[in-house]
């Protein structure tokens, strides 16, 4: 697809700061914060003990004990209350900033020429720039040309972005998503899924950094383990309006094998995110699986 932008309409933007705000997100997240430089951009995972998905971000470091987080689909007060749960002496505090800011995802084939509008002249090490009211960042979760735009509100950098890159839909951008496989955090991949499940591990868990939630689980798996289920998109055949409660079991030969997470009507089809177990998913690709009820008909691979 073309350039284009998509606002996000209600981010979750949480400033925390403080002496130990550094070594206590280090031992709740699962990326390697000491490893960020200031202006660094990481998208890292919150964890159960047992290792399933809690909640996702985007953290910057902004300075040496300060850190901006950025969550897409996680409310403000359930963030907070996670951020906070394990604080017992550490010197750090967190502050909802969500109304201050405005966020963007974009795919641009040309950023350089966009930001020398926005007055800077090109991306720093092609990863990230400072603007003069807030960041622009590559976005590894968005497949080819993504970055993400962090705008103080009523800056003329909104202006600009939104002048210079075509609008998309809430639906378009589903779909553009999905097909990239950045899923929607905690509705498509959650508390009852692994990273691994999720093909997360690769770029959001730091599988050498020291003690943090979930990371007896993140080792063993990663020595040792192999998940039998995957998150996979998925296209679903289905003449029926609208489509069926969410969420729905996947069958195979009368057994159950996973679990319909999610649909989003793009064109003229449904485009949706699976959790599959894997002996079922050569049967996903080639010929379908059925829905519980088989009158809302088959899912197969995106």
């Amino acid at each position: 697809m073309e350039d284009f932008l998509y606002r996000n309409n209600r981010p979750t933007i949480i400033r925390a700061q403080g002496e130990d705000a550094e070594d206590y997100l280090q031992s709740q997240w699962s990326i390697d914060l000491r490893r960020m430089e200031e202006g660094d951009v990481r998208f890292g995972l919150r964890l159960s003990l047992k290792g399933k998905v809690l909640a996702g971000a985007y953290l910057i470091r902004l300075e040496e004990e300060e850190f901006l987080l950025i969550a897409e689909n996680i409310p403000s007060g359930a963030l907070l209350e996670m951020l906070e749960e394990n604080v017992v002496a550490d010197e750090v505090e967190f502050f909802d900033e969500s109304e201050k800011w405005a966020f963007f995802s974009l795919k641009i084939t040309k950023p350089d020429a966009l930001l020398a509008k926005l007055g800077n002249a090109k991306l720093l090490d092609a990863r990230f720039s400072h603007l003069k009211d807030g960041l622009f960042f590559a976005n590894d979760r968005l497949s080819g040309n993504g970055y993400c735009a962090l705008v103080k509100k009523g800056s003329f950098a909104i202006d600009e972005i939104c002048k210079e890159l075509p609008e998309i839909s809430e639906s378009e951008y589903g779909f553009q998503r999905i097909k990239g496989r950045n899923y929607s955090i905690p509705h498509e991949v959650g508390s009852d899924d692994l990273p691994q499940e999720a093909g997360l591990e690769k770029n959001s868990v730091d599988f050498d950094k020291g003690c943090y939630l979930g990371q007896e689980v993140m080792a063993r798996l990663h020595a040792m383990g192999k998940v039998q289920r995957e998150i996979i998109p998925i296209r679903l055949e289905n003449e029926k309006q609208p489509h069926p409660a969410l969420p729905v079991t996947v069958m195979f030969e009368n057994k159950a094998v996973g679990q319909l997470r999610s649909l989003i009507r793009h064109k003229d089809m449904w485009v949706g995110v699976a959790k599959i177990h894997l002996k079922a998913k050569e049967q996903l690709s080639e010929s379908g699986l059925n829905l519980e009820e088989e009158e809302w008909g088959k899912i197969f691979s995106l």
